[in-house]
């Protein structure tokens, strides 16, 4: 979109428009410099509960209770969206994220594309390049752990025609590397497990670099990626391997993780399968997920089984970043309007603890309903 033709001699003129590229509709400015600037956002209200009852009496502190089992309502995040246009090939994002207990830049990026050469060029703050969309609110066991968290990052991605239908892809990323951290499997907060996390400022920090090949061919596509680098000396290797992993005890350094997508993709069906492989020190994790999801009308059903396991330490029950983890989500998603999305999901997790008895499982199946507001 250009927003030369919205110059007004000297005044800023205000708009509601429809943006493209992915953008949600917006509030729009252009000024007599033909630069433009659209704001957006959205807000997520959702409804969660945890398997089990709550309560004190209910609580389980044999190694670590549930955060919430009671049913509760949240505003999950809170996200306001600025687009700076500065031509039809070159623009800058920045999102900020409003959350119970901070406010930050989620992320911001530079994107620039090269019709020439059709390539599209990006620098700044984001997800990894291999990251995909996803249509439920809780990600896949792999996608939390290896490319949800944000990066600083230079790629570029270049498309190859070869005919009318048949199409490959060449991807490079040169990155700072992400430190080691904790999230969530699903919505409850209690069991955290072990994550690329988002980016921060390490003493001895190092880069990682990563390539990846694609090709699609009349919406069956495949992916492959392989990323490489060295631990972050010493957050990564003394603070979160050392002190995490009680039988853990070496020097070794050496970080990557690779893996493949494949799929169909004809905007109303849409099956994937995804794997995943990572190597950090001595420490190494693989999983993998399969989902699908058909539209009809305004309503979309979904499925997806997915896992993430430690292939080479044992599971320990007071420890959760040890734990062995397979989740399946069902879900149903329905536009109440074109920018208001009602979400029911549910979530069936089963994790290898290495208890016994009583402790062998932890009920923490969760539901959610969540209203997504776009503007």
């Amino acid at each position: 979109m250009s927003y030369k033709g919205l110059r007004i001699a000297g005044l800023m003129l205000l708009t509601l428009t429809f943006t493209t590229n992915g953008f949600a509709q917006g509030i729009s400015y252009a000024t007599e410099s033909g630069i433009g600037i659209v704001f957006g956002g959205e807000v997520e209200l959702e409804f969660v509960d945890v398997e089990g009852p709550g309560g004190f009496s209910h609580q389980d502190l044999t190694y670590q209770k549930v955060s919430n089992r009671s049913p509760h309502l949240r505003i999950d995040r809170a996200i306001t969206t600025t687009r700076v246009v500065y031509s039809d090939n070159l623009f800058y994002y920045i999102e900020m994220g409003f959350y119970d207990d901070k406010t930050k830049v989620d992320r911001h990026y530079a994107r620039l594309k090269l019709e020439d050469y059709n390539t599209v060029l990006e620098l700044g703050k984001n997800k990894p390049m291999v990251a995909t969309s996803r249509k439920t609110e809780a990600y896949p066991l792999i996608g939390t752990a290896f490319w949800k968290g944000r990066e600083y990052h230079i790629t570029s991605n270049t498309k190859f025609e070869l005919g009318d239908d048949f199409e490959l892809e060449l991807g490079l990323s040169f990155a700072m590397k992400r430190p080691l951290g904790t999230d969530d499997a699903a919505e409850d907060k209690s069991f955290k497990m072990l994550i690329y996390d988002d980016y921060e400022p390490k003493n001895g920090q190092t880069f990682e670099y990563g390539v990846m090949v694609g090709a699609e061919y009349e919406g069956v596509f495949a992916q492959g990626w392989y990323y490489y680098s060295q631990l972050i000396d010493d957050y990564d290797w003394k603070t979160m391997l050392s002190q995490t992993f009680s039988e853990y005890d070496s020097d070794n350094k050496d970080h990557n993780w690779y893996g493949g997508r494949v799929g169909y993709d004809n905007d109303a069906l849409l099956v994937r399968a995804e794997y995943i492989s990572g190597t950090d020190g001595l420490l190494k994790r693989s999983g993998y997920y399969v989902d699908g999801g058909y539209t009809i009308g305004r309503f979309t059903p979904l499925v997806r089984y997915g896992t993430l396991n430690l292939d080479n330490l044992d599971p320990q029950i007071g420890n959760t970043l040890t734990w062995d983890r397979q989740m399946t989500a069902f879900a149903v998603l329905t536009k109440l309007h074109d920018y208001i999305t009602l979400k029911v999901e549910y979530y069936l997790l089963d994790e290898t603890t290495g208890g016994t008895g009583e402790d062998e499982k932890v009920k923490d199946n969760q539901l959610l309903v969540q209203m997504k507001f776009e503007f």
